[in-house]
């Protein structure tokens, strides 16, 4: 044992020195571990903030597009030296599996949507354009319509009143709300969005597109009823059935009442007062005739 207060032997110092380079080589080890944990946990991330799952795009506006990414530096693609990082890069956007833009920043974005349903998709890439691995994306579902978003469709007949007695051909008004008459091109449904059918009995005489009263021609004769149906584009109804429905009766026309007009009548009685005047002209001819030959 070593007396208290004895100077250190030279056994002793080099241990000390052997475990100082010990502790130096360690540390760039315990940073290489720091460093690898730090990466491991700095994973990118994306979310869509708005719009939300299931979200109804109204009015036929193009949809705001929020998206949070996290972890993860945009830069311009094709920059001179660039070299590629895992957590670099820039995204691609998806409308229905279709790229439809390229982004360098997260700065929210319109894109433009047609009727019906949709799938928007971020995507984050690498620099060179290649998809980051795992794969960091996200995902989201919306309806687009030119009708408004929310409301319950309805449609009210305002005229012919019930009952009324009408020609063969009578105008009919109505009222809509909570939808919109679109031109049926063979888009998606839409909520809130179609045309409106016309109605006579249960057969559909008419389709129409406005607002405006539409004028009903060669109706049966009789006590009818005429229907005005809202239906989505592919002239399916309503869920629930937006339907109105008006009974009226259609009288003879006015044209039936005159047959002289109707059937050339007036051709004839002209005929028939020219034929009376070539008579009477022949009478009086014959009659000066006469007196002529008696005054001899």
């Amino acid at each position: 044992m070593m007396p208290l207060g004895s100077a250190p032997t030279p056994r002793t110092g080099a241990l000390r020195r052997s475990s100082t380079w010990v502790l130096v080589a360690l540390i760039p080890l315990l940073v290489v571990s720091l460093s690898s944990s730090h990466a491991a946990a700095a994973t990118p991330s994306l979310t869509i903030l708005s719009p939300t799952e299931g979200a109804v795009i109204a009015n036929g506006t193009p949809v705001l597009v929020h998206f949070l990414a996290s972890n993860f530096a945009f830069a311009q693609p094709g920059r001179v030296g660039q070299v590629g990082a895992s957590n670099e890069g820039h995204a691609n956007v998806f409308l229905d599996a279709q790229s439809v833009r390229l982004l360098t920043d997260a700065e929210p974005f319109w894109l433009a949507v047609t009727s019906g349903a949709h799938t928007i998709r971020i995507q984050l890439v690498a620099d060179n354009g290649t998809p980051l691995n795992p794969d960091v994306s996200a995902t989201v579902d919306v309806v687009a319509t030119q009708g408004p978003a929310g409301g319950v469709p309805r449609v009210e007949i305002l005229s012919p009143g019930p009952l009324e007695s009408t020609g063969h051909g009578t105008y009919v008004s109505y009222r809509i709300e909570n939808f919109m008459l679109v031109e049926p091109r063979g888009q998606p449904n839409a909520p809130n969005e179609g045309h409106v059918q016309l109605l006579v009995g249960t057969d559909v005489v008419m389709e129409a597109i406005q607002y405006e009263p539409v004028l009903l021609v060669s109706l049966p004769e009789g006590d009818i009823t005429i229907t005005v149906r809202l239906v989505n584009n592919d002239n399916t109804a309503l869920s629930p059935d937006a339907s109105a429905t008006v009974p009226i009766h259609v009288i003879a026309s006015s044209s039936v009442t005159l047959p002289l007009v109707s059937n050339g009548g007036i051709a004839l009685l002209l005929a028939f007062v020219l034929i009376v005047l070539i008579l009477r002209r022949r009478k009086a001819g014959a009659r000066q005739s006469n007196a002529g030959r008696g005054n001899r």
